[in-house]
């Protein structure tokens, strides 16, 4: 079976993992400002396929629920003793849907992002939630727009190269601060746009009483990373998010939009290092 799991760097398979699961494109780019700031440390990074078709669920929908059981399947196959995940926007239900699979070898859940209670009652529930939180539903169908609209490698380049063109067309949606080189704005656009993520999100749009359902559940750590500018899963959100979990906390980050791994990667790779530092020996 393909793996769902696939190596960025580490020390060796007996070490901890930490597992980065991406957004609802797939984009492994937005973790490349994390990843430096953790290779002094002896532990394995690798990356979590995303919400989307993938042969490992052989023809199953890349529903939530078949993407986490694959990814703990795999953990449990590959024997892992201690693994930490860290999860941006849409694939912190996936994150959450591991550890209450894998209770016992997932360490924390760090959630970048995260705390998508309103948009996820939209999908589930879309007139209801319009009116009750209408700014950010229109944020939310403005960003799936922008991620299922494909457009061609010479437009998104010409992006890319404009800080200007940038910041027209994500406004709102990431701080200034995610788009000040052109690196920042080139791992920002770095997956072409699909249609298939429409398809994602309709086969993904009544997770939400899923979620409730299991959310009691979720026994390991969950740690919530928040955008203080972030449009779509602000403190508000998160923090409503967070009171379901057992075991979970919130910590904002000043400034940040929707793109914490890019805007602020020094304090994701710091809470990493934190969780990693209590279960590693000294070296």
């Amino acid at each position: 079976m393909p793996s769902v799991i696939l190596p960025a760097s580490g020390a060796s398979r007996f070490a901890p993992l930490v597992l980065f699961l991406p957004g609802l494109t797939g984009n492994m780019k937005q973790w490349d400002l994390v990843l430096p700031l953790l290779l002094d440390m002896p532990a394995d990074l690798a990356y979590g396929a995303p919400i989307l078709p993938h042969p490992a669920l052989e023809g199953e929908k890349p529903t939530v629920t078949a993407l986490a059981r694959a990814l703990a399947e795999e953990i449990e196959r590959q024997k892992r003793l201690e693994v930490v995940v860290v999860a941006h926007s849409v694939g912190t239900f996936v994150a959450l849907g591991v550890a209450r699979l894998v209770p016992d070898l997932v360490k924390e859940v760090i959630v970048v992002n995260g705390g998508l209670t309103s948009v996820a009652r939209f999908l589930d529930h879309p007139l209801r939630e319009l009116m009750s939180r209408p700014r950010t539903c229109l944020n939310a169908l403005r960003l799936f727009v922008l991620l299922a609209t494909p457009a061609p490698s010479v437009v998104r380049q010409a992006i890319v190269k404009s800080e200007k063109s940038s910041r027209v067309l994500l406004s709102g949606l990431v701080s200034d601060a995610a788009l000040n080189s052109e690196e920042q704005r080139r791992n920002l656009m770095e997956t072409a746009a699909k249609p298939e993520i429409l398809r994602a999100l309709w086969d993904n749009r009544h997770h939400w009483p899923e979620f409730l359902a299991y959310a009691g559940e979720v026994e390991p750590d969950v740690l919530f990373l928040v955008g203080e500018q972030d449009p779509m899963s602000g403190e508000l959100d998160t923090r409503s998010m967070a009171a379901l979990l057992p075991h979970a906390d919130v910590r904002i980050l000043p400034g940040v939009g929707h793109a914490a791994p890019l805007e602020m990667a020094g304090a994701v790779a710091s809470a990493i290092r934190e969780s990693l530092s209590t279960s590693l020996p000294e070296h």
